[in-house]
């Protein structure tokens, strides 16, 4: 481990700080707060320098949404070595060690053990473009849903008029915000060759339209990052996950480790293509056809639709009805 690395560094991210462990060389750990903004992740890595005389390190922090995503960004840009990983991981590896206390100081020297042990792969930021489509589609996402509870409101129920005013207000200016953000994601879009050759590809497969292929640009990374289909499944949560253990066998479930946006966002267009899908269609046939039911047929639909989709991406040919018939 230490062949490459100086020492592991566990990283627990809060809203306005992080607490680092430095587990080195000779297994002796030191502990610092820092603020989480630019003079904190300034005063950081002077202090792993200047004061320890670390000079490779491994950085290593849950992945925490936008709490960490600044100082992830800091780092690679100083060319360090950062892992970000799924917190499950992370959990899972306290229990096995049975861990019963839980502060950040603890989970920070915990994440550092998990860097020295396990070792995880490095990580590597989406480009710009990737990035900003990214958080375009997810704020398109949480807008229709703001637009969708207002316009559920007022049905709901008599409302006096200064109520009515105020919500018929805010739902033409959500439904303006959502206008803006749609031209913005084309705008990027169009204006990346890369980005504008897969949306015409993944338009060719029947049950995903323009929204659809938007937001599976926004949450797949780079499809050169995967080097098969079942990866990009397992990036999803989409993986079958077989429980038996002796004479126990329970019900074959998806593993849900994964991408939850992504999962989600497969649903609806699994539904249309079971009508319009062709490769879709014969194969929801022949799960039901088999006697069992329709959501295990739409389980296995995503996954189907799912391997098209890189297929296509991948590839970079426009979909093709007997290639995937033949996969099926």
């Amino acid at each position: 481990m230490f062949d490459a690395f100086d020492a592991s560094v566990g990283i627990d991210i809060a809203k306005a700080k992080f607490d680092v462990t430095v587990l080195d060389i000779t297994n002796s750990s030191q502990h610092r707060t820092f603020t989480n903004d630019l003079e904190g992740f300034t005063a950081f890595t002077n202090w792993l320098a200047l004061d320890l005389f670390v000079f490779e390190p491994h950085f290593c922090m849950e992945a925490t949404g936008r709490y960490g995503e600044g100082l992830a960004h800091f780092l690679y840009d100083q060319f360090q070595s950062v892992s970000v990983v799924n917190p499950s991981c992370i959990k899972n590896y306290g229990r096995s060690k049975l861990r019963r206390t839980k502060t950040d100081k603890i989970d920070s020297a915990l994440i550092a053990e998990f860097c020295h042990k396990e070792n995880p792969a490095l990580w590597q930021p989406l480009e710009k473009d990737l990035r900003d489509l990214q958080e375009l589609t997810r704020e398109l996402e949480h807008v229709k849903r703001l637009l969708a509870d207002e316009k559920s409101r007022s049905k709901a129920g008599s409302h006096l008029g200064a109520v009515k005013d105020a919500i018929a207000s805010l739902m033409n200016f959500l439904e303006g915000q959502i206008v803006l953000l749609e031209e913005q994601i084309k705008q990027i879009i169009d204006s990346n060759k890369r980005l504008k050759k897969q949306k015409t590809l993944l338009l060719t497969i029947p049950g995903i339209g323009e929204t659809t292929a938007h937001a599976l640009l926004g949450e797949l990374p780079d499809i050169s990052r995967f080097k098969s289909a079942k990866q990009v499944v397992a990036f999803a949560g989409l993986a079958p996950k077989e429980s038996s253990s002796g004479t126990l066998h329970a019900k074959t479930r998806l593993s849900k480790v994964g991408n939850s946006r992504l999962r989600k966002l497969l649903y609806m267009p699994v539904v249309s293509a079971k009508r319009y899908n062709p490769v879709i269609i014969a194969l929801c046939s022949r799960i039901e056809g088999s006697g069992k039911s329709k959501m295990v047929a739409i389980g296995a639909s995503m996954r189907k639709l799912l391997h098209i989709v890189f297929g296509v991406l991948k590839s970079g040919k426009a979909f093709n009805k007997r290639l995937h018939l033949m996969e099926a």
